[in-house]
């Protein structure tokens, strides 16, 4: 199955995006884990910290590979988006650099952190229900009206590809590939690039993907062999509440093969504690999660050997949120 074209597709468009976006992102390290906080089986775990790329996030990779690309085949009124935070803030603050006009369409429960630097990178914020859904349902209904171009959370080829980048990043300071790689899943765009490009530049590796048990799109898809849309979705990972992974997404992520993980809340506040207190990682809930099953498993738990590496996806929270989190 890794050989599916589309793999192949989106592992060549991660090879041309790191041109592409090298002018609007960092790239970001890799930090050793101490081993008495690993769960047993790993001989090493590396934490690649895309909490300290610019936007906060991974998302700077996808949304600067989407728009360098609109604007070499457009001259683009404005620029829009729907997103929880993250994506908003990437999309805003590379419209800001390139002089475009942008407006993100967030839910009312936005972290004040992501919204506070969607407003100060200058674009219009209009914030809505909790769900997907109904994010994009409002920017669809302003970019008819402005004829704005919409940017994508997840579920398009550029975007996939710009953030399918940290691969190749990690090869290289890696010099060579991990065993295992972790990664969050929301909407599917860090998961299907990282899985689609892992497959393809470094086959041997396992790609493991981690859900909120309260938004485990992804798993349920993958168990039942179909994607499905959940009713709804409940986890304080803010960033990973999509009712669905995005079509192109489902599919490259099943051509991959993952293997999926569900954690509940309590490892995913223990892991945030963990990362925060013990390793001095300043994550995001959302960010905490695809670490969770190596650093707060349940007891007894044995995973594989070899080298690890979890990515730390976005470090976007208000302080005030993250102590009450943290006093749990």
């Amino acid at each position: 199955m890794k050989t599916d074209p589309r793999l192949k597709s989106i592992a060549q468009l991660a090879g041309e995006a790191r041109e592409w976006i090298k002018p609007r992102v960092v790239p970001t390290p890799l930090q050793p884990v101490p081993r008495e906080l690993v769960a047993a089986g790993p001989d090493r775990l590396l934490l690649k910290l895309e909490n300290q790329q610019i936007s906060g996030s991974f998302k700077a990779r996808g949304a600067a590979h989407f728009m360098a690309r609109l604007v070499a085949e457009h001259d683009p009124a404005g620029v829009l988006t729907y997103s929880s935070g993250n994506h908003g803030r990437a999309v805003s603050e590379v419209a800001s650099a390139m002089g475009i006009a942008a407006l993100v369409v967030a839910p009312d429960s936005i972290d004040p952190v992501k919204a506070g630097a969607i407003i100060e990178a200058g674009a219009e914020l209009v914030q809505v229900g909790p769900t997907t859904d109904e994010r994009k349902l409002r920017a669809e209904q302003i970019a008819a009206e402005r004829g704005w171009v919409i940017v994508p959370p997840f579920d398009h080829e550029w975007i996939i590809s710009g953030q399918g980048t940290l691969v190749l990043e990690l090869i290289e300071q890696l010099g060579g590939a991990p065993d295992h790689l972790w990664v969050p899943v929301g909407g599917g765009g860090l998961s299907a690039g990282c899985a689609a490009t892992a497959a393809i530049e470094m086959p041997e590796c396992t790609v493991h993907t981690v859900e909120p048990e309260g938004s485990a799109a992804l798993a349920r898809s993958l168990a039942s062999d179909q994607r499905l849309h959940l009713e709804e979705t409940r986890s304080e990972a803010d960033g990973l509440l999509p009712l669905t992974v995005g079509e192109l997404n489902w599919q490259l992520l099943r051509a991959a093969g993952v293997e999926p993980h569900q954690i509940c809340e309590e490892q995913l506040i223990s892991t945030l504690r963990i990362l925060q207190q013990d390793c001095g990682i300043g994550a995001e809930p959302s960010g905490a999660c695809s670490s969770a099953p190596l650093l707060a498993s349940p007891p007894g738990t044995v995973l594989a050997g070899g080298t690890h590496v979890a990515v730390v996806s976005g470090g976007n929270v208000s302080p005030q949120r993250l102590d009450r989190l943290l006093s749990r």
